[in-house]
């Protein structure tokens, strides 16, 4: 008797780019996404870590049963028009958080533990991402919308990421970028370029692209398709 599923490991950038153009939507039928930020930054931590995440379950398009379908939360207005190659039953909120965070290059809305509503940019802080005296998640920061990381209500400004450049000199890797860091590197580079920190900058990156970076790039899901 032929076998209803298969299981195969899938790339993650191809996945999210899949959620990016409609190719792999959701049925109507699941609820929104909702993880809060917390959950969100070890999900991150995860994968840079090349930790399992879990596998994801889909279903192919055109069979006996066809539900309808919608694209996952925040992919562009094109998706809902394409038609899905296949729908995402389990996993849609491990995708999507990765998808918003990684892919979609927007701030991403999310919530707090005690469920209010925040708005939120994430970042990898490049010398705690390499000290192993820190846990991963310890790395992983959610900063607000403004891009200000502050204390005493807004009145001290602890880490301002408002500016590239500001990213460079703190040493803030953008989660957004890590499928496609070129540009931050060359940029990166080229800020201390005339710094006579320049050599440690250097091979500070290079550790962090190889032990960090490189983790998303090579990073597969099993997926069972049904």
């Amino acid at each position: 008797m032929a076998s209803t599923f298969k299981t195969n490991p899938y790339e993650l950038h191809e996945l999210l780019k899949d959620c990016h153009k409609g190719k792999l939507q959701l049925p109507d039928f699941q609820r929104s996404w909702v993880w809060d930020e917390e959950r969100i930054k070890s999900l991150i931590a995860s994968v840079s870590r090349a930790f399992p995440i879990g596998a994801l379950m889909t279903l192919e398009t055109g069979g006996e049963v066809d539900f309808k379908p919608r694209p996952v939360e925040g992919a562009p207005e094109s998706a809902k028009s394409a038609p899905p190659q296949s729908l995402l039953l389990d996993g849609q909120q491990r995708m999507t958080s990765l998808y918003q965070v990684a892919l979609r290059g927007q701030v991403v809305e999310t919530i707090t533990p005690r469920k209010k509503r925040v708005k939120r940019w994430f970042y990898i802080d490049i010398r705690k991402a390499l000290d192993p005296a820190f846990e991963r998640e310890e790395a992983i920061v959610a900063v607000p919308e403004n891009r200000l990381i502050t204390e005493d209500f807004g009145r001290r400004t602890l880490t301002n990421l408002t500016t590239a450049e500001n990213e460079y000199k703190e040493l803030m890797f953008p989660v957004s970028s890590v499928f496609d860091w070129d540009e931050w590197q060359d940029n990166f580079s080229e800020y201390w370029r005339t710094s006579d920190q320049r050599d440690e900058m250097a091979g500070l990156f290079r550790r962090f692209k190889r032990e960090v970076l490189e983790k998303f790039k090579s990073y597969h899901v099993p997926v069972l398709a049904l």
